[in-house]
C-alpha cells in the first residue's frame, strides 16, 4: 500500500501543468478567432471575443509575459485622447460615454497574438466573403441573409437597395469596413494564388458598391492608385496596362445607374442638401471653437457634448447656403445628427479640442512611420504589412466625409487590423529568426 503511494505521489509531481502563458496565448487565440468572425457579422460574438481577450491580457499581466511595446504608443495616444473626454462641458454625460479600454482592446487582442496567424487572415477572407454575400442579399432582396428564411415575401430590386451590414447601424461604417477589407485582399492578391483572397477582393469590391457610400468608393479609388507604389511585383512596363484596367472598370461602374446617381449628387452639390450639411457642420465647428474659453479649445466639449454648443452656428450655417442656393430646407433645427461633422478631424476638433487634435495627427503619423519603415522577413509579413498600410492610408482619405470614431464597429475593426498587423511583423520576423538559431 505504502508503495502504491509512493508511485501515485511520484506521478502527481512530475505532472507538469500548463503555466500561465500558455492559457494567456490560447485565450488570446480564442479571442482572435472570434473576434475575426463577429466583427462584421455579430455583436453578440464580438462582445463574447472582447471578454475572453480581456481575460487572457489580464492571464499574461499576472504571468508577467505581458509588456508595453514601443509600437503601441499611438495606440497609448488615442487611449489618452480618448479620457480628455473628462475635461468636457458636461462631466457625467462624459463618463457615460467613456470606454477607452473597451474601444481598444481588439488592438491589444491581436497584437499580442503568437500563432495561427496566416489561419486568422484565412479565416477574415472567409468572413470577407460571407459578409459581401450578405450585404449583395440585403441590396437586391431587401432582406438580412438571417430574416430570408421566414420572409414571407421576397422581392427582387432592381436598381438595388443601398446596403448595409448584418448589425453595423450606419452605412459609412460598413463601407469603410468593406473598403479596407477589399483593399488588404486586393493587394494580398498580387502575392499569393489564393482562391479566398481572389473571391473576397471581388466581392469586397461589388459589396463596397453596392453600399453607395461616396467616401468610402473615394477611399478604395485612392488605394487602388496607390498599389502600384508598395507592391513591386508590378513592373514599370505593366503600369500602364494597370491603370487602364482600373479606368475601365470604374467606366463600366460608373454607367450602372444607382452609382451614376450618387457620384452625380456630389458633382452637382449645388444641388444637393445633404452635401450642403456637412458644409453646413464643418463651417460651424471653424466658428464655433475660437468662441469658446481656452479649456474648451484645448480639450473640446467632450464626446457627445458639442449639440447645443454649436447648434446656433450651425443653423446658421445651414440656412445661408439653402438661401444662396436656393435649396428647399423646411427644418434648420431638425438635422441629423447635430454634434456629427461628418468628417472625423473636425469631430475630433470639437469632442477633443486641439490637444486632442494633435494626438490624433501624431498617432497616425507614427503608425504609417512604423508600416513604412518596417522591414520584415518573410514574404507574407511584408505582404500584409503593405496592405495594411494601403488600407490604413485610404481610410484617411475617407475620414474628410466619415466621423469614424463616433461608430464603435468601425472602431474595433480599425484596432484589430492594426494589431494584426503588429503580431504578424513581430511574429514573422521572431519565427524566421528562431528556425536560423536551429539550423
Amino acid at each position: 500500500m505504502q508503495r502504491n503511494f509512493f508511485i501515485k505521489y511520484s506521478f502527481f509531481k512530475n505532472l507538469e501543468f500548463p503555466s500561465l502563458d500558455y492559457f494567456s496565448r490560447k485565450f488570446i487565440l480564442v479571442s482572435a478567432i472570434l473576434l475575426t468572425i463577429g466583427l462584421t457579422t455579430s455583436i453578440a460574438i464580438t462582445n463574447i471575443a472582447l471578454t475572453i481577450g480581456f481575460v487572457g491580457l489580464l492571464t499574461a499581466v499576472v504571468s508577467k509575459t505581458f509588456k508595453f511595446k514601443r509600437n503601441d504608443v499611438p495606440i497609448g495616444l488615442l487611449f489618452i485622447q480618448n479620457l480628455l473626454s473628462v475635461f468636457g462641458i458636461d462631466i457625467k454625460n462624459s463618463f457615460t460615454n467613456l470606454n477607452p479600454i473597451r474601444l481598444f482592446l481588439p488592438y491589444f487582442v491581436l497584437s499580442r497574438l503568437s500563432e495561427k496567424h496566416k489561419a486568422i487572415v484565412n479565416l477574415l477572407g472567409l468572413v470577407t466573403i460571407f459578409t459581401s454575400i450578405c450585404i449583395i442579399i440585403n441590396a437586391f432582396f431587401g432582406h438580412k441573409i438571417t430574416d430570408l428564411l421566414s420572409a414571407k415575401h421576397i422581392y427582387f430590386h432592381f436598381p438595388p437597395l443601398q446596403a448595409n451590414s448584418l448589425w453595423s447601424t450606419n452605412a459609412l461604417a460598413t463601407g469603410s469596413i468593406m473598403m479596407m477589407l477589399t483593399l488588404v485582399f486586393i493587394t494580398l492578391s498580387f502575392y499569393y494564388k489564393s482562391i479566398i483572397y481572389y473571391i473576397s477582393s471581388l466581392l469586397g469590391f461589388l459589396s463596397l458598391f453596392l453600399i453607395q457610400e461616396r467616401s468610402a468608393i473615394l477611399g478604395f479609388v485612392i488605394g487602388v492608385i496607390l498599389i502600384p507604389f508598395f507592391v513591386k511585383k508590378i513592373k514599370r512596363k505593366h503600369l500602364v496596362f494597370y491603370y487602364s484596367a482600373v479606368v475601365l472598370v470604374f467606366l463600366v461602374f460608373l454607367q450602372v445607374g444607382f452609382i451614376k446617381q450618387r457620384i452625380n449628387q456630389a458633382i452637382q452639390y449645388n444641388k444637393s442638401t445633404s452635401i450642403f450639411l456637412r458644409f453646413a457642420q464643418w463651417d460651424a465647428a471653424i466658428k464655433a471653437m475660437p468662441k469658446q474659453d481656452l479649456k474648451t479649445i484645448l480639450f473640446g466639449f467632450g464626446l457627445n457634448n458639442a449639440d447645443k454648443a454649436i447648434l446656433r452656428y450651425k443653423i446658421s450655417s445651414f440656412k445661408s447656403i439653402c438661401d444662396k442656393y436656393s435649396l428647399h430646407c423646411s427644418s434648420y433645427t431638425k438635422l441629423n445628427g447635430i454634434g456629427h461633422m461628418d468628417n472625423l478631424y473636425f469631430q475630433i476638433l470639437i469632442d477633443y479640442g486641439i490637444i486632442g487634435e494633435l494626438l490624433l495627427f501624431a498617432s497616425f503619423f507614427i503608425i504609417l512611420k512604423n508600416n513604412l519603415t518596417a522591414r520584415p522577413i518573410s514574404k507574407f509579413s511584408t505582404a500584409f504589412n503593405k496592405s495594411t498600410t494601403i488600407a490604413f492610408i485610404s481610410f484617411l482619405v475617407s475620414s474628410f466625409f466619415f466621423s469614424a470614431f463616433l461608430y464603435i464597429d468601425f472602431v474595433y475593426f480599425l484596432m484589430y487590423l492594426l494589431g494584426l498587423n503588429e503580431s504578424i511583423k513581430i511574429w514573422d520576423s521572431s519565427d524566421i529568426i528562431n528556425k536560423l538559431k536551429y539550423m
